[in-house]
C-alpha cells in the first residue's frame, strides 16, 4: 500500500503550530509528496478533528480502526513521489485528556516495511500557540474547539510534553525523531528536511547537526538590570549573529538553537503575561509564519475566548505552576537537542567571567554521551579555572569555521 514511497517525513505537534504551510512549502521545494492526515480523518469521519478526539474518548477501540485506515489513505495520497512530507498529531487533547493517536502503531508498521520514517516534533513558544488558536476561533474556523475544555498555556505545555513522549516511544521502533522549534531559520528547516530525506548538502558530503550552548539567563538579567531591551541587547544580538554566521558559512550544518523557544520570561509575579519584543530573546523571521508582538495573555482575546483569565493567567498560583512546567520543558528540550546533535559548540561559556549553569550541564551531558565539544572563548574571557575536562578550545568564530572544515 506504500507504493513507491521510500521516505516519510512527519511534522507533528500541538494545535496552534499551523504546520501545514511549513510542510507544504518544504514538499514543494524538495519535490516530495504531501498530505495532511487530519484533513483525511475529517473527510472519512465527516466530523471536525476535535470531535473525532471526543469520539476516541467515548469508544477508543471502535474509532481507532477508522483513524488507522485514514493513515494508509494518507500514505497512498503522499506516495506519488518516493519521498513524502506530511503533518499529523501524535497525541490529541480533549476534555483535559491527552489521547494517543491510534495511527502511531501504523508508523511503526510502515517503518517495518522498509520505509524510512522520520518525525519532527515541532515546538513553539506557548504564547504564540495561544495567539494562533485564538485567532482561528475568532475567525470562526474552529468554533467548537473550546467546548467542554479550556486551551490555556499550562494545558498546551502539558500537551506538548505528551507529544514529545509519544515521539520518543517511536524512536525505540526504528523511527528517527528530532525535536525542532518553529522559530529556527527557514534555512534550518530546509536543511533538516533535506537531511531526513537523504539529500546531499551544497558542496557535497553529509549534513551534521550542531547544538549551540551559550549563556542566556545572565544575559537576560544584565539587560533587565540596565533597563535595556533584550531584543536589541548587544550580547544577545552578538550571540545570534554568531549562529547566523555559522549557518551561513557551513552549508552542511543544521543548527539547533536553545533560544528558538523562549518562555521563561519574568514579569509581575512568576512569569510575564504580556510578551513583547523588548523582553524576548532575539530570533530570526523564518518566512513561514509571522510572530506578532506584543502578545497579552490576559487580554480579550485570547482570554475569555479559549480560557478564563481569572482562573489561569490572572491567578498568581496558576502562573507559579506554569513556570514549573516551563522550567521542566526547557531542560527536557535542551537535553534532547544535545542528544540529537552530532557535536556541541559552547559559545562564550565564561562570558562575564562567570560560570553558566545551563552551559555546564549541557557540555557535561554531551561529554558523557561521547560527543565532540568545541568551545569558543575569545581573548580576555579566559576563566581562572578549568572550564571543562574534555573540550576543544578555540579563540574565535573563524578558528571554529576552520576546525569544522567548512568550505
Amino acid at each position: 500500500m506504500a507504493g513507491r514511497l521510500r521516505r516519510l517525513l512527519v511534522y507533528s505537534g500541538v494545535s496552534g503550530l499551523d504546520l501545514d504551510p511549513l510542510a507544504s512549502r518544504l514538499a514543494r521545494e524538495l519535490g516530495a509528496g504531501h498530505a495532511k492526515y487530519e484533513a483525511i480523518v475529517e473527510e472519512r469521519m465527516k466530523a471536525p478533528i476535535y470531535h473525532v478526539a471526543e469520539l476516541l474518548l467515548a469508544n477508543y477501540h471502535g474509532v481507532a480502526e477508522e483513524l488507522r485506515r485514514a493513515f494508509w489513505d494518507m500514505v497512498e495520497e503522499a506516495s506519488r513521489e518516493e519521498d513524502a512530507i506530511v503533518t499529523m498529531h501524535l497525541v490529541y487533547y480533549r476534555r483535559h485528556n491527552p489521547i494517543m493517536n491510534p495511527a502511531l502503531v501504523e508508523l511503526h508498521r510502515l517503518a517495518a516495511r522498509g520505509v524510512e520514517v522520520s518525525i519532527v516534533d515541532m515546538v513553539d513558544d506557548y504564547y504564540h500557540i495561544v495567539y494562533r488558536i485564538a485567532e482561528r476561533v475568532a475567525r470562526g474556523e474552529t468554533p467548537g474547539v473550546t467546548g467542554f475544555q479550556v486551551l490555556d498555556p499550562a494545558s498546551l505545555v502539558s500537551w506538548r510534553s505528551a507529544h514529545n513522549s509519544a515521539s520518543q516511544l517511536l524512536l525505540m521502533h526504528g523511527v528517527k525523531v528530532y525535536s525542532y522549534a518553529l522559530k529556527h531559520t527557514w534555512t534550518g528547516h530546509m536543511r533538516l528536511a533535506s537531511m531526513l530525506l537523504g539529500r546531499t548538502p551544497e558542496g557535497g558530503g553529509r549534513y551534521d547537526t550542531v547544538y549551540i550552548s551559550h549563556p542566556i539567563s545572565k544575559v537576560r538579567a544584565r539587560a533587565a538590570a540596565e533597563g535595556a531591551e533584550l531584543w536589541s541587547y548587544p550580547d544577545a544580538v552578538e550571540i545570534e549573529e554568531f549562529k547566523r554566521m555559522l549557518e551561513e558559512q557551513c552549508p552542511r550544518l543544521v543548527v539547533l538553537s536553545p533560544t528558538s523557544v523562549d518562555e521563561l520570561i519574568p514579569g509581575d509575579g512568576a512569569l510575564a503575561t504580556r510578551i513583547g519584543r523588548e523582553n524576548r530573546w532575539p530570533h530570526p523571521g523564518n518566512g513561514v509564519h509571522e510572530f506578532p508582538y506584543p502578545v497579552d495573555l490576559a487580554a480579550k482575546p485570547p482570554a475569555e475566548l479559549i480560557y478564563p483569565a481569572s482562573d489561569t493567567v490572572a491567578n498568581p498560583g496558576y502562573m507559579k505552576m506554569l513556570r514549573a512546567l516551563v522550567e521542566a520543558s526547557i531542560e527536557r528540550r535542551d537535553l534532547s537537542y544535545v542528544a540529537q546533535a552530532d557535536y556541541i559548540v559552547a559559545y562564550r561559556p565564561s562570558m562575564y567571567g562567570e560560570r553558566h549553569y545551563g552551559v555546564d550541564m549541557e557540555v557535561n551531558k554531551a561529554v558523557n554521551m561521547g560527543k565532540p565539544v568545541y568551545s569558543v572563548v575569545p581573548p580576555g574571557e579566559e576563566p581562572g579555572y578549568r572550564l571543562f575536562t574534555f573540550m576543544y578550545m578555540l579563540r574565535s568564530p573563524e578558528e571554529l569555521i576552520r576546525a569544522l572544515r567548512c568550505p
